[in-house]
């Protein structure tokens, strides 16, 4: 089920603009693209680059930190097909502009962390005197 959110004021949010939301823990970017509403998550699945911060283009976020360009719309990727970006539906009412969460969602990326295995667990002495007398630490 989608619970929408007000998240701002469209006066707020002028054409060619975005902003970065935080709901729920979530970074969220909000675009205005030709008076058009979108909403994707501000995290780049490439290297985890703030797509809230990047430039517009036909439609197309551009990431400000490797230039990988995501679809405001789809939120696939140009540069490679397996990688897609999450949105979220965006509605606007009296001026307001409302973004959806699914509220059975508990996980948003990625997967569960995997443990190290205990053969690649080591320990690092750490050096409690200088190699050369002379040197200080």
């Amino acid at each position: 089920m989608i619970k929408f959110i007000k998240v701002l004021k469209a006066e707020d949010l002028p054409i060619g603009k975005s902003a970065i939301i935080l709901v729920g823990g979530l970074e969220i970017a909000v675009f205005n693209y030709k008076n058009e509403y979108f909403a994707i998550l501000n995290k780049c699945p490439h290297k985890g680059g703030p797509l809230g911060e990047g430039r517009v283009q036909e439609g197309i976020v551009i990431c400000p930190n490797h230039e990988w360009r995501f679809e405001l719309k789809t939120g696939n990727s140009m540069q490679n097909p397996e990688m897609k970006v999450k949105i979220f539906p965006v509605r606007i009412k009296d001026e307001k502009i409302y973004v959806g969460f699914d509220q059975n969602q508990t996980k948003i990326l990625g997967k569960e962390a995997s443990a190290l295995p205990a053969s690649l667990k080591f320990k690092i002495p750490t050096i409690l005197k200088p190699i050369n007398p002379e040197e200080e630490l």
